[in-house]
């Protein structure tokens, strides 16, 4: 079932000129944990904005639960919808523990009792605990934030709207946090919605990857769909790294790039077509040059990376990406192989 209907969508400015959101298209499903992925300005902020009417659609239709999103239900909808922003939003002259428990006593959804039980529940489940009683100010940037994430569940509303949630929060607490947001939504059954330009973020949280790029829609798939089979060679090059090469396709599971043709996977461009490939840098190997290697380079630099080696390698016109558990100095000939 479709929590979220989004029809033919437009966000436009200057009078239609200029648009931030064309035609968009999409189904979000109950329960799903959906991941908005894609540069500054690209729009995806702006999307989530319009699911609950702060920011209002030039054109189309937005549908919650079937329902139209529309000045007439607002209101319902926003009951059921809780938001996350990028700046946290607190207010000041509340405690932490009142931040939370503002909104149920207000909108009398449970008693004081409830709202206070509730609010200890979250803040122990962000750790945060001991900071029931302080002011906003007092907190860290990181703390306002997971406070902001707290009171926007406090409600159980039936989709959760991040943008960008965890910015402000350090590596290992991103990590902690990212695998919270997993849990919470596995045991309460919520529709995430989740904004990042963080790739290894979306990647990591996402049951479903929305791309975008300049207002549009590039490519909506599995985390592993986007991974492995991007759609173009913006998406590929976006989702972690690639080598992108200028190809043809010979005729379906044969490529030809560098001079040299391989097998792939691909069929259905026909024949002789050009093409874009893309390799990804832990695709690779790397090899001394020996008469049977299709490739040879020259070596341009070579990083430790903890794990593996990265490599620069020049073949041609083109300079490849390897990563790979061994390393080869720059300036020495190697050859990069696909697995």
């Amino acid at each position: 079932m479709a929590a979220i209907t989004i029809k033919n969508m437009d966000v436009t400015y200057n009078k239609g000129k200029s648009y931030v959101i064309k035609d968009m298209n999409l189904e979000i499903k109950d329960g799903e944990f959906c991941v908005f992925l894609g540069p500054s300005g690209c729009g995806k902020s702006t999307f989530l904005r319009c699911l609950n009417r702060l920011e209002i659609p030039t054109g189309g239709s937005i549908k919650f639960e079937g329902i139209e999103v529309d000045d007439a239900h607002i209101d319902a909808v926003r009951q059921k919808m809780g938001m996350v922003f990028q700046h946290f939003n607190l207010f000041p002259h509340l405690t932490v523990k009142q931040n939370l428990c503002l909104a149920p006593e207000l909108l009398k959804l449970k008693s004081k009792e409830e709202a206070s039980k509730r609010a200890e529940e979250l803040l122990a489940r962000v750790g945060l605990s001991d900071k029931a009683n302080v002011f906003p100010k007092s907190l860290s940037g990181g703390q306002q934030q997971r406070i902001a994430i707290a009171r926007a569940i406090v409600n159980e509303p039936e989709v959760l709207l991040l943008d960008e949630p965890l910015g402000a929060l350090d590596l290992k607490l991103r990590q902690d946090m990212q695998q919270e947001l997993i849990k919470i939504k596995n045991e309460l059954g919520i529709t995430f919605i989740f904004v990042t330009h963080d790739q290894e973020e979306a990647l990591t949280l996402s049951d479903t990857i929305v791309v975008m790029s300049e207002g549009k829609i590039q490519q909506i798939g599995t985390p592993t769909d986007i991974y492995n089979e991007p759609i173009n060679s913006f998406v590929a090059d976006f989702i972690g790294e690639s080598n992108i090469l200028n190809g043809t396709m010979v005729r379906d599971c044969l490529v030809r790039f560098c001079g040299q043709e391989f097998e792939c996977v691909d069929k259905g461009f026909g024949e002789n077509a050009p093409v874009d490939v893309v390799i990804r840098p832990e695709d690779l190997y790397i090899f001394p040059v020996s008469d049977a290697a299709q490739l040879r380079g020259i070596v341009q630099s070579c990083i430790f990376k903890g794990v593996h080696y990265e490599m620069a390698v020049a073949v041609g016109d083109y300079e490849f990406l390897v990563q790979d558990y061994h390393a080869f100095e720059a300036g020495s000939e190697a050859s990069p192989c696909l697995y």
